[in-house]
């Protein structure tokens, strides 16, 4: 397999993992072990706040240079704790369950970091746009999948999918070690944090990518954690419906993302796709919010399936024009950047706190 398939493969195999539990985990602390909204949120904001300490440690100490062993022990590390927390559902403890989902949190990201490295090494600036239009369709198929395939399920039955995504790792591991290389990196000479901080939010490029990059995993934040818990509560839809509510809304993430990646190749527009994209997001999501509990269910589940549609096609165009001009602007060996954009993903998860 040639090197930048292989990372394609890799790329879907962590994708689908992660999704199974990133659309079920606020459904579980809500639904099977009953904590509040506020109390979820306040999980979500702890396990963020892990995180940033985690990564901004990682960036002092430049912890970050054999990419493949970093791959092999954070992934070991979250089959095991998925499989905890698969055992520790079952058996309804939550304290345990909270202290996992918090290292989960974390690994994933840092796995998609240290991919993110191996992206800049397989791919040339020139092809980036339309390379990162691949990378990100397929990391998104498996939010469409994923949601149709839950929607067989109960909220009851939803902690199978731990399970699940731990097994999904296996050949995520198979292909890293066979078919992929480690780039070269070079170690930051300084070991100053808030030099290496200054330095990056000081490049205008760097520092606007950050703030979009952040608000957009806000906007994904609130659809992921609270609609289905919305949509449960309020609606009363259980997850056949929620499920299929999911699959439309991720549908243009896959649909888009590869010909406007050519087009942005070809005609460096970024910037007109970031402003349709932003208009398009923001007429679409106040639509969302004119939907009242009161009307038909069926007709509240095909306005929250279209309106969802059509705001994630904003969505996708920030995100690959957003992500087309920095991954163009950066190279593998600038891993500091790199780390601190990853950050922008999960930095909004804080507010929960």
């Amino acid at each position: 397999i040639r090197g930048q398939t292989a990372l394609y493969i890799s790329i879907f195999f962590v994708s689908i993992h992660h999704v199974f539990v990133f659309i079920t985990n606020s459904s579980t602390l809500r639904f099977i072990f009953g904590l509040k909204t506020s109390e979820v949120l306040l999980v979500y904001g702890i396990a963020s706040i892990f995180g940033i300490c985690t990564y901004l440690v990682l960036l002092k100490y430049s912890l970050i240079d054999n990419i493949k062993r970093n791959i092999y022990i954070a992934t070991i590390i979250e089959i095991l704790c998925l499989g905890l927390m698969y055992y520790f559902t079952i058996n309804q403890n939550i304290d345990i369950f909270v202290v996992l989902f918090i290292l989960h949190h974390l690994l994933t990201p840092y796995i998609m970091f240290n991919l993110d490295t191996l992206f800049e090494s397989y791919t040339h600036i020139s092809e980036r746009g339309r390379a990162r239009g691949i990378y990100l369709t397929v990391w998104n198929i498996p939010f469409v999948m994923v949601p149709l395939i839950t929607s067989t399920l109960s909220v009851g039955g939803l902690s199978i999918v731990y399970l699940i995504s731990s097994l999904l790792l296996l050949p995520f591991l198979y292909v890293i070690f066979y078919h992929i290389k480690n780039p070269e990196i070079l170690k930051n000479s300084s070991n100053k944090l808030f030099e290496k901080l200054k330095g990056f939010f000081k490049d205008k490029l760097n520092r606007n990518a950050f703030i979009i990059q952040s608000s957009l995993h806000s906007y994904y934040g609130v659809t992921a954690i609270m609609l289905p818990i919305y949509l449960r509560s309020v609606f009363l839809f259980d997850w056949d419906k929620i499920g299929l509510i999911l699959a439309a809304m991720t549908a243009p993430f896959i649909l888009i993302q590869i010909p406007f990646g050519n087009m942005e190749d070809k005609l460096h527009n970024e910037k007109a796709l970031f402003k349709i994209g932003i208009a398009t997001t923001i007429f679409f999501t106040i639509l969302i919010f004119m939907i009242k509990p009161g009307i038909d269910s069926n007709v509240a589940f095909l306005l929250f399936s279209l309106f969802l549609f059509l705001s994630h096609i904003g969505c996708s165009l920030i995100e690959i024009s957003t992500e087309g001009l920095f991954y163009k602007h950066v190279t593998s060996k600038d891993h500091t950047a790199l780390l601190i954009f990853r950050m922008g993903r999960i930095l909004p998860y804080s507010l929960g706190i």
